[in-house]
């Protein structure tokens, strides 16, 4: 029996179709549209931001600071002034990196939480700034064979630690504020001792070395980055940086930017203020 001419046509139709389908087969989205779609990128993968921080111009003069005869024979007559440290061709070391907030992301895979660690050597205080996460701890150890103080102030008001170390090697360590904030170390006995800390609620910060370089994983997406330091204006700058991804960040104050140091409380102001709220 031979097929009718509808069914035939009927066939062709179905076999016109089919071959249409294929050529238009449906391929994923890329992650570019995926994210327009509201979908994320697979890759789990932080992004990171890099940078050189410097001075443009000659640098301020740092006089030495004079130290006190008793003293002397351990550390001499005077130290350096570290509350602005400025390497070869204005490299400028210890300056805060930092997002400005926290993120929803998990924290960094490294499970030891940053905390702020300070020695006392040759009567200054290493490292001169730093930064470390809220509510974890401050350890400060003695490598003088001096006796030292410790005195650590919230926002220069209230005093969360405050002890003598008698003797080299002794070290104190007490919890930081939960609040993120600006803690100024100062000791009472040798008042041109000092540091600062700045603590933050996240564990996305970091600190430029002494060649003003720094590098900071951070999770994938668009932060506000903050550079701190207590002798500079503080800058803020959005970046936006992909998984895996490597972004470039550069910045550069001028030496007249460059702020006076702050004043050293005396002793006698620093031990009024302990146990005010």
């Amino acid at each position: 029996m031979r097929c009718s001419s509808p069914t035939l046509s009927a066939l062709a139709l179905l076999l016109s179709l089919a071959s249409g389908c294929q050529e238009s087969a449906w391929t994923p989205p890329s992650s570019s549209l995926a994210a327009s779609l509201g979908g994320r990128p697979s890759s789990g993968r932080p992004g990171i931001i890099q940078g050189h921080l410097s001075l443009s111009g000659p640098p301020p003069l740092l006089p030495p600071l004079p130290t006190s005869p008793s003293v002397a024979a351990v550390c001499g007559p005077s130290v350096p002034d570290r509350s602005l440290v400025v390497g070869p061709d204005g490299a400028l070391g210890y300056v805060v990196v930092a997002l400005a907030d926290g993120t929803e992301a998990p924290p960094p895979a490294d499970p030891e939480v940053p905390s702020a660690s300070l020695d006392q050597t040759r009567c200054t205080f290493e490292p001169p700034v730093s930064a470390a996460r809220a509510g974890t701890a401050l350890e400060v150890r003695n490598s003088d064979a001096l006796l030292h103080n410790v005195d650590a102030l919230a926002g220069s008001q209230r005093s969360i630690l405050n002890v003598a170390l008698p003797i080299q090697g002794s070290r104190v360590r007490r919890p930081l504020p939960v609040a993120p904030g600006v803690l100024q170390v100062r000791c009472d006995l040798h008042p041109w001792m000092s540091a600062a800390v700045r603590t933050f609620e996240h564990p996305w910060f970091t600190t430029t070395d002494a060649s003003g370089h720094f590098r900071l994983e951070v999770p994938p997406g668009t932060h506000a980055v903050i550079l701190w330091h207590p002798r500079l204006p503080g800058i803020t700058r959005s970046i936006s940086v992909r998984p895996g991804e490597t972004v470039q960040f550069d910045y550069s104050w001028a030496a007249r930017e460059v702020r006076e140091a702050a004043q050293e409380p005396g002793a006698r102001e620093t031990r009024a203020g302990e146990g005010r709220p």
